[in-house]
């Protein structure tokens, strides 16, 4: 039997090299941006001119329909565009204290 005939059964270039590391893998952070369907507890600070209500949550902005200013609510995200996402009121938590 030649050299070139010769067959191995394990490769060092194919194997898992995770596997045979002496360093602990690194652990991949989850996704967890806003997708549709998510609900979310949130805490309206700003309204816009419709009426809506505005959320800063995660670097996006979530807008809130028929949110009054300064109550809590649980809202299910209904579509995301872009940086924004809007949402649905699912039950207002707490009213604000002041009325507008």
């Amino acid at each position: 039997m030649t050299r070139q005939q010769k067959k191995h059964s394990w490769n060092p270039y194919t194997s898992d090299v995770q596997r045979f590391s002496i360093y602990p893998r690194i652990q991949q952070p989850k996704d967890e941006s806003l997708k549709p369907g998510m609900i979310l507890t949130l805490n309206i600070n700003d309204v816009d001119q419709k009426g809506n209500g505005i959320v800063s949550f995660k670097d996006k902005t979530i807008i809130v329909y028929g949110a009054s200013l300064g109550s809590k609510v649980k809202v299910r995200i209904s579509r995301v565009a872009g940086d924004t996402a809007y949402a649905e009121i699912i039950e207002t938590l707490s009213e604000a204290d002041e009325t507008y």
